[in-house]
């Protein structure tokens, strides 16, 4: 096969396949600069980088012809805030502390295999979700905290279509045979429509909770029960 006839063939294949790396490795080295750095530093990087961008293609389209210094001027300015935003990333330039630069963040949501769930159906009551997919209707909920947590944490499930519910827990005033809501403790958040979130609760958790508390729902105050904590954490 001669080279002609080689490069007919292999450009097609070669060349959009590079196209699409080197886009992939500028889109992940971008993505990686503003992840690694501190918050402050993403946004000066950005805005600088912007600002370089534009003063390179303003440069380019004002002159017919690049001479060799407008063409070392244009590079730098299209890629030196990369440079720069590349050493504060990788701890080269400052001295910004792993922590402050985000370089060993976790994902920021991970639910857990056992964590509890509580599901809303309808507008009447909550239920719990079964083995066989059905929601059995409760006004108890025995939670077993996951063992990766001691916050509350749970995951809840709205079912019911263009309906907003959350799950209110609070002190319990009254009986379990008569109870009431009392002081809140958490509160998740209001989900409209068909929807499941993991919900984490802030300073709270499991082990603060009495031996039995009440819950409910902040827009159908119909829907409510007892919850008792079984085996918590701590």
């Amino acid at each position: 096969m001669t080279n002609p006839v080689r490069s007919r063939i292999l450009a097609p294949i070669l060349i959009p396949v590079a196209i699409v790396l080197v886009m992939g490795g500028f889109v992940g080295g971008v993505a990686a600069l503003l992840l690694y750095n501190t918050k402050t530093g993403a946004l000066a990087f950005a805005t600088v980088a912007a600002g370089g961008i534009l003063f390179a293609a303003s440069l380019a389209a004002g002159r017919e012809r690049l001479d060799a210094r407008a063409k070392v001027v244009l590079s730098a300015a299209a890629v030196l805030p990369f440079g720069i935003g590349l050493g504060v990333a990788t701890g080269a330039i400052g001295d910004v502390p792993d922590e402050a630069r985000m370089i060993n963040v976790q994902p920021l949501i991970t639910v857990p295999e056992d964590a509890p769930v509580i599901a809303a159906a309808n507008s009447l009551e909550y239920c719990l979700p079964a083995a066989d997919g059905s929601c059995v209707p409760t006004t108890t909920w025995d939670v077993v905290p996951s063992a990766a947590t001691e916050t509350i944490s749970f995951v809840f499930q709205n079912l019911e279509p263009q309906i907003p519910h959350n799950v209110v827990i609070t002190l319990l005033e009254g009986t379990p045979d008569d109870p009431r809501a009392g002081e809140v403790i958490t509160e998740s958040t209001l989900i409209s429509g068909v929807s499941d979130e993991y919900f984490v609760a802030e300073g709270a958790t499991w082990a603060d909770l009495p031996e039995q508390w009440y819950f409910f729902c902040r827009v159908h105050a119909n829907m409510n029960g007892v919850g008792t904590v079984i085996n918590a954490a701590g």
